[in-house]
Formats: C-alpha cells, sequence, structure tokens
C-alpha cells in the first residue's frame, strides 16, 4: 500500500514540481526530490496558493511563504505579499487535513493588511538572518516519520529562494515560521501543536 502511494505521489510530482518548485529544491535524490515537491504541491493547490516560483519572474514582485506540514494537525501557509509602497498584505489559510497525509478543504482564509513599520521589521529579520543564504535543504540534522516540515519561500528582484526544514528547534526558519504565523498572522496554535 504504502509503495503504491508513493508511486502516486512521485508521478504527480513529475508533473507539478516545476509549477510550485524547482527541480533539485528538496534532494539531489531524484525520487525523493520529486516525491516531497508532490506532497508539498498537493497542500499548496489545496489551500489555491499561487506558485511563487512563477511569480518570480516579475521582478517587481516580492513575498514570502510559511508552509507548516505537521503530520497529525491542520496543514497552514502564511503568505506575506509586499506591495511596492512597502505595505504588507499578509494571507493566511488552514485545511482540515493532515499535513503528514492529506490536504482537505479550507477551513480558515483571511488577509490582512500590515503597516509599514511592521513589514519593514519583518524584512530585516529576513535580511538579518541571512535567509537568502540559507542552502534550501539540510541532510546534517534528524529526520523522523513523525514531526512537522517547516518551508519558507521567499521572491524578490526575479530571485526565487525555497528552505525547507523538518521540526527545527531553533533557528532561521522557526524564527520566521514563528513570526508569520503566530505574530503576524496571530494564528492561535496551541503551545503543544508548535513542533
Amino acid at each position: 500500500m504504502r509503495r503504491k502511494a508513493f508511486l502516486a505521489l512521485e508521478a504527480l510530482g513529475a508533473q507539478t514540481q516545476e509549477f510550485y518548485f524547482p527541480k533539485g529544491a528538496f534532494s539531489d535524490d531524484p525520487g525523493w526530490d520529486l516525491f516531497t515537491a508532490a506532497w508539498y504541491s498537493t497542500h499548496l493547490k489545496a489551500l489555491n496558493e499561487p506558485s511563487l516560483l512563477r511569480l518570480a519572474s516579475t521582478p517587481s514582485y516580492e513575498s514570502y511563504r510559511f508552509v507548516w506540514l505537521r503530520t497529525f494537525r491542520h496543514p497552514v501557509t502564511v503568505r506575506l505579499d509586499i506591495t511596492v509602497d512597502g505595505i504588507g498584505e499578509l494571507t493566511a489559510k488552514v485545511s482540515e487535513g493532515l499535513g503528514g497525509y492529506m490536504p482537505g478543504e479550507i477551513i480558515e482564509n483571511f488577509s490582512r493588511r500590515l503597516t509599514q513599520e511592521r513589514t519593514s521589521l519583518f524584512l530585516a529579520g529576513v535580511e538579518e538572518n541571512k535567509f537568502w543564504e540559507l542552502p534550501s535543504y539540510d541532510n546534517s540534522g534528524p529526520v523522523g516519520l513523525d514531526g512537522s516540515q517547516w518551508i519558507v519561500e521567499g521572491v524578490k528582484d526575479g530571485k526565487y529562494h525555497i528552505v525547507d526544514r523538518w521540526t527545527p528547534k531553533t533557528g532561521t526558519i522557526r524564527e520566521l515560521g514563528l513570526e508569520l504565523a503566530l505574530r503576524l498572522a496571530e494564528l492561535k496554535i496551541p503551545k503543544h501543536e508548535l513542533y
């Protein structure tokens, strides 16, 4: 059964990877890369999220997105689009699915504008934490079956970057994810679900 699910996701990955993610974004192993791209793509499609990779072809476009796929919790995306006047437009979505298994229907979807000051503070954190210099994936850390994927994407000046980490306890991706989900989107996530 697991083998069939893996093959189905791998086939889907071949069709969707170029839409959402560049090849090699998640692994130097082509099979694992396709599997991961398909998994993440199904959640982004279910949450009706745009492809930031495609939007990178517009040099003036700037955006950051946190995708949070917790194995046994609802999938979450928080996207911050930066307008030309430096104002942040934040969109947060939650689906009824489970991050490790299935997407599900959208159960929460809201947007809000951030002040220029709040937006500038976030952007300063992106630069200060050297997001654009981080490797897309890190094979040196622990990996497990249950936990969560913390994925942060960025588009700026025609460039696209993605960083994917498994259950980070500290570091840039955890900080950016918490900033977007808890402080800016103000999602009410119980402490025991912050993994």
